[in-house]
């Protein structure tokens, strides 16, 4: 991976602006830290001023793994779209009896988890209303839970797609959109196919796998290989990357202005 903040950074970032890509961001571990509960989560106000700014210049998209409902509260700015439940919901022209089903589908496995009695101690669920999440940060021994709930897991029916990342496990209905399906719809229909984005957890990792080599894809952190074209060091680092844009970007105000938020 290359260091985002070099010449090479610089010159891939000016393409995609002059070009009117999109550009999509991750939300937990890259606007905002990881914390140990995800209620605690949010953004730190000097990331929060330059991702303001930058939604008013650029078409940002926020593509998460929370739900809408939890991560708008969260978010300061107005990127012109939020996609929650990595890629499921808030897509323009989503189908709502598809939508109708995941929820069914999620709803039957809260309650095979649920019938299979108590997960272990510091783990727990997150109901995100069209897919579920597993959490273990907390547990005394991680591997010990994941392999716990990866066991639970196997038992579900139907069988959801799992999504690993950071201590935690993402269950989705086979079938369902991801990052990358979202991000590439995006580009497809706004963005003249071109594409930007950014983020720290295997979950991103989908998108810099399959990304054209026509976008710039970014990992926060250099801990583990990633498919990703660009690197910065850490969480803290996406300011860096949010002022490069607002300084590469001058001239451009209003471009991002939303339409109005999906």
């Amino acid at each position: 991976m290359i260091d985002l903040m070099t010449q090479s950074g610089r010159d891939a970032l000016a393409e995609l602006i002059d070009a009117g890509a999109v550009f999509g961001f991750d939300f937990d571990g890259t606007l905002a830290p990881i914390c140990p509960l995800p209620d605690q989560v949010s953004m730190a106000p000097a990331i929060a001023d330059a991702f303001t700014e930058l939604t008013a210049r650029l078409p940002v998209a926020l593509i998460t793994g929370r739900s809408i409902a939890d991560v708008r509260p969260r978010v300061v700015g107005s990127p012109r779209w939020v996609v929650g439940n990595h890629g499921v919901e808030g897509m323009p022209g989503v189908d709502a009896a598809m939508l109708a089903q995941h929820i069914a589908t999620s709803r039957a496995w809260q309650a095979q988890l649920a019938a299979a009695g108590p997960l272990g101690e510091g783990t727990f669920v997150e109901d995100k209303t069209y897919t579920l999440c597993l959490h273990y940060r907390l547990a005394p021994d991680q591997e010990a839970a994941r392999a716990q709930l990866l066991a639970r897991v196997a038992q579900l029916d139907p069988q959801p797609h799992i999504v690993t990342g950071k201590c935690v496990l993402n269950l989705l209905p086979q079938g369902s959109a991801d990052k990358f399906i979202a991000l590439e719809r995006l580009a497809a229909d706004y963005g003249g196919g071109r594409a930007f984005f950014i983020g720290d957890d295997d979950t991103d990792e989908s998108v810099f796998r399959r990304a054209p080599a026509s976008w710039v894809t970014v990992r926060v952190g250099s801990d583990k290989p990633s498919a990703a074209r660009f690197v910065v060091p850490d969480q803290l680092s996406v300011r860096g990357v949010l002022e490069l844009l607002l300084e590469l970007s001058a001239g451009r105000q209003g471009d991002g202005a939303p339409a109005g938020i999906t």
